[in-house]
């Protein structure tokens, strides 16, 4: 059993880490940055938006058999072995235009290879922080930790979009991912600092023992259901929103780039209010008022039909309020997990319900993707007074499933 000292110092170490690696998977996969970056090197629509798609989706798809090595190799060893490899991978995101005319073919596969590789970090992390994270402190050190990454990529974004330009070229976002590569790894650092003896060897279950224990545990594998269900419904509102900025109301770089930073800014305050929350309302109370705030700013975005500093200023507004719902939710789930696994089974309880939550994600921009891939991106329908583009149907149809997605919600439910 750790000290209480040497737990603060896990946790103080744990936060650090966070904000090196939050700052760098933001800027490379769920940034204007990467989208403008994508759009210079050729790139459509879809796949602008497909590159945010990545990560999520193969943690999705990768974190449990990623669980079964984390059980056997220590979690540790295999958080720094992927933070490692990801890294490398990142510089090589950097130097796609070096690639000349295969340059997006080449930030698609870097893109893909670092999310591949994120999903055994994501797959050891977890495990990691229950091994000197004590259950009183689970939801204050997680809404601590995400302040303070999400302070962190929040400064560093705003800062790009004052120093960028209206028109940035294609050096100077490359530059902006190899400073960010560089950071990303400071993670490594911090993370060997974390004592040995918190990173456990893991249960060391059998694969298909330990995913039909995490079946069996009803209440995992329902709210394990019901987080796929809503990050499907609401994360592919922000890189949608982006796009639809950039293309559509043709706002500046600058200013997209800098609506990006303030929509990251509504997860402090998430993060920062959540736990507050949930001591008056309960998860359940949290959880159906974060349905309202999406709902609502879904609709108001499909309300917006131009471009202009008031809209700027609408949209940047709206899609704080997004985030701060998605921050809210995120801190839930993360301490809902750890609660409801089992001891003797915790790597692959965690890995079932993040597969169930990254799938979600990921899978709700992949659909995105595919909205504006097909056919004519700028396609209008009229519908009744009004005329529709395809961004902002799916504005319409985040508010539609997420409130569907409410009827999950139970009354027995916490």
């Amino acid at each position: 059993m750790m000290s209480s000292a040497g737990a603060r110092s896990a946790e103080l170490n744990a936060v650090a880490s966070s904000c090196c690696g939050v700052l760098g998977e933001t800027v490379l996969t769920d940034s204007a940055v990467i989208i403008l970056f994508a759009g210079l090197l050729g790139a459509g629509e879809g796949f602008a938006l497909l590159t945010t798609s990545l990560l999520p989706l193969s943690n999705g798809l990768c974190i449990l058999p990623m669980a079964w090595i984390a059980a056997h190799t220590g979690s540790r060893r295999l958080v720094m072995l992927a933070s490692a490899l990801a890294g490398g991978v990142y510089f090589m995101a950097a130097m796609a235009p070096w690639f000349l005319s295969w340059a997006p073919a080449v930030l698609l596969v870097s893109v893909f290879l670092f999310s591949l590789s994120l999903s055994g970090f994501v797959a050891g992390w977890f495990p990691l922080l229950d091994a000197f994270l004590e259950p009183d402190r689970r939801v204050p050190f997680f809404g601590r930790m995400r302040f303070c990454h999400q302070l962190v990529s929040v400064a560093f974004l705003f800062i790009v979009g004052l120093v960028i330009g209206k028109q940035p070229q294609v050096r100077q976002l490359q530059a902006v991912l190899f400073i960010s590569a560089v950071i990303f790894l400071g993670r490594m650092l911090f993370i060997s600092r974390i004592p040995v003896s918190a990173a456990t060897a893991g249960e060391g279950p059998r694969f298909r023992k330990g995913l039909s224990a995490a079946v069996k545990n009803k209440p995992l594998a329902k709210f394990s259901l019901y987080m796929f269900a809503l990050n499907l419904s609401v994360y592919g509102i922000v890189p949608l929103t982006l796009l639809y900025l950039k293309n559509q109301l043709h706002a500046p770089d600058n200013v997209t780039i800098i609506i990006s930073s303030v929509a990251l800014s509504g997860m402090l305050l998430g993060y920062s209010g959540v736990g507050r929350l949930i001591r008056r309302w309960r998860v359940k109370g949290v959880l159906l008022a974060l349905h309202v705030a999406f709902a609502l700013a879904g609709l108001a975005l499909f309300s917006i039909g131009t471009g202009n500093a008031f809209t700027y200023f609408l949209i940047a507004l709206l899609l704080l309020l997004h985030n701060l719902a998605v921050a809210s939710a995120s801190i839930v789930a993360s301490s809902e997990m750890l609660a409801l696994s089992t001891q003797g089974n915790k790597t692959m309880d965690l890995a079932f319900c993040g597969a169930f939550f990254y799938g979600g994600q990921g899978l709700s921009r992949l659909l995105s993707s595919f909205l504006l891939g097909t056919g004519n991106a700028a396609a209008r329908w009229h519908m009744g007074g009004f005329t529709v583009s395809r961004y902002q149907l799916g504005f319409l149809l985040c508010a539609v499933s997420v409130t569907l997605t409410a009827l999950l919600l139970k009354r027995d439910d916490p």
